[in-house]
C-alpha cells in the first residue's frame, strides 16, 4: 500500500485517492507496523488489559480483503483524478468576500443552540463531573439538534477561515467570538473528532491548493498523533496519562481488521443483508418503528458481539467497509461494482469543488470526510438524507455569508 501510494500519489492533498490511503494507513499500515515494532523490542504492556489485538493471528483472508479493497478504491479514484487534474486550478477565493455581520449572527445562533443542548443533556454538573458518560448517554432524543450543531459549527469554522484568507483587515473581536463558540461546540460534540474537523475546515482556503510531499505528509501524521493523544487524554478524564498508555491505545483503537476477521469466521458471505438499514431509519420519520440497532451495520453487529456496549451505553464498535461488502455483495468479484460507483461519485464532487463557490467546496470536503468515515462503516448512511437537506439550506442562504468581490463582477 505504502509503495503504491508513494509512486502514484496525487499531490493535491484533498483528493479522494489520498483519503483512501489515509484510511488504510491509519487502520492497517500504522497499527500493524506499531505492533511488530513493539514485539521486536519485547514491549511490556502497561494497560490493565494488556495486549488485545495480535496482528500475527489475523487470517490471510482478512489481510487480503483489506489489500483488495484498497487497491480497487485507489485505482479507480486515482485514474479519474488524473483526468480531472489536467485542467489547472486557479485561486477562486480572490473572487469572494465574507460578510462579517453574517458570520457574527451565525456564531451567535450556534452558541444559543449549543447552550440549550448543553443544558438539556445534563448541564454543568453532568458535563464537568462525568464527561464520558454524558457524551455517550445523555444525547439520546436530541439527535437532530446535535446534527445541526455539528454541521453548523463545521461551516462556521470554514467561513471564518475564508474570512481570514480574503480580508486584509481582520476583526479581532469577531475572530475571538468565533473561537469561543467553536471551543464550546468542540467540548459538547466530542473533542477528539471536532478539533480535527475544525482545523480542516478552517484551513480549507489554504489546504484546497496545498501540494502534498512526503515531508509534509509525515508532518501532518505527527500532528495528528499529537492531537489525537491530547484529545484522548481529555476524553478519558486523564486515564491515558502516559506516553506508554497512549501508544498502546492506538493498537486497541485502530482495530477494524480484527472486527472484520470475526465476521469472516462466524458468517458466510451474503447478498443485501444490511442495505435496507438506512431505509429503516428513514421510515421511522414516517411513523414506521424499528429497533435502533437495525439502522446501521455497526450498531447491529455491536448488538450481537458487544451487547452491553449497545444496550447499556448506546456505544458501538465500528466495522470496516470490507464487512459491509462481504455481507451485501457476496463474492469478491462483485465488490468491484459498489466500489467503482462510490469512486465515481467522489470524483464528480472533486471535479466540481471549485465550480460552485465556497459553499460547494464545503460540501465537497464534508463528503470527503464522510468518505473517510465510510471506511469504518457503510457506503449509504442514514445521515446522508440530513446532509443533503443541510447542503441545500446552505446553498439557498449562501448570499447571507458570501458576496462576490467587485473585481470578479467586472
Amino acid at each position: 500500500m505504502l509503495s503504491i501510494f508513494l509512486v502514484f500519489r496525487n499531490r493535491q492533498v484533498l483528493s479522494p485517492s489520498n483519503i483512501v490511503f489515509a484510511s488504510y494507513f491509519l487502520y492497517f499500515v500504522f497499527p500493524g507496523l506499531l505492533f511488530y515494532f513493539l514485539e521486536a523490542i519485547n514491549w511490556q504492556y502497561v494497560l490493565p488489559w494488556g495486549k488485545t489485538n495480535d496482528w500475527s493471528a489475523l487470517s490471510e483472508e482478512a489481510v487480503l480483503s483489506y489489500a483488495y479493497v484498497f487497491t480497487l478504491f485507489f485505482i479507480f479514484t486515482r485514474s479519474l483524478e488524473s483526468l480531472i487534474d489536467r485542467q489547472p486550478i486557479g485561486d477562486f477565493f480572490q473572487d469572494y468576500r465574507v460578510r462579517p455581520l453574517g458570520v457574527a449572527v451565525c456564531a451567535a445562533v450556534i452558541l444559543i443552540g449549543g447552550v440549550y443542548f448543553f443544558q438539556v443533556t445534563g448541564g454543568i454538573d453532568a458535563w464537568f463531573n462525568n464527561y464520558s458518560q454524558t457524551y455517550l448517554e445523555k444525547k439520546k432524543g436530541y439527535g437532530l439538534l446535535n446534527f445541526i450543531l455539528l454541521m453548523s459549527a463545521n461551516f462556521l469554522a470554514f467561513t471564518i477561515g475564508v474570512y481570514w484568507r480574503t480580508e486584509r483587515k481582520i476583526n479581532i473581536v469577531l475572530i475571538c467570538f468565533v473561537i469561543i463558540v467553536l471551543t464550546f461546540c468542540a467540548y459538547i460534540q466530542g473533542i477528539k473528532s471536532r478539533m480535527f474537523y475544525f482545523m480542516i475546515f478552517f484551513s480549507l482556503p489554504w489546504l484546497c491548493t496545498f501540494k502534498l510531499t512526503i515531508f509534509k505528509g509525515a508532518f501532518i501524521f505527527v500532528g495528528f498523533v499529537l492531537l489525537f493523544s491530547f484529545a484522548m487524554y481529555f476524553r478519558s478524564n486523564g486515564f491515558y496519562s502516559t506516553p506508554e498508555m497512549l501508544l498502546e491505545y492506538f493498537l486497541s483503537y485502530f482495530n477494524t481488521i480484527f472486527l472484520h476477521d470475526m465476521i469472516l469466521r462466524d458468517m458466510p458471505p451474503d447478498f443485501f443483508l444490511t442495505v435496507q438499514y438506512p431505509f429503516n431509519k428513514w421510515m421511522t420519520f414516517l411513523g414506521v418503528p424499528s429497533e435502533g440497532y437495525m439502522h446501521d451495520i455497526s450498531r447491529w453487529l455491536t448488538s450481537i458481539y458487544y451487547p452491553s456496549q449497545w444496550f447499556n451505553e448506546s456505544a458501538t464498535q465500528q466495522w470496516p467497509i470490507e464487512t459491509e461488502l462481504y455481507l451485501n455483495y457476496g463474492y469478491y468479484i462483485y465488490w468491484v461494482v459498489p466500489v467503482f460507483l462510490y469512486s465515481v461519485y467522489m470524483c464528480l464532487l472533486y471535479l466540481m469543488r471549485f465550480r460552485g463557490g465556497p459553499v460547494f467546496l464545503f460540501v465537497y470536503v464534508s463528503e470527503l470526510l464522510l468518505f473517510l468515515s465510510m471506511f469504518r462503516g457503510s457506503m449509504l448512511q442514514w445521515i446522508a438524507l440530513f446532509n443533503i437537506v443541510f447542503y441545500c439550506a446552505l446553498w439557498f442562504s449562501r448570499h447571507m455569508l458570501f458576496v462576490r468581490a467587485p473585481s470578479a463582477q467586472q
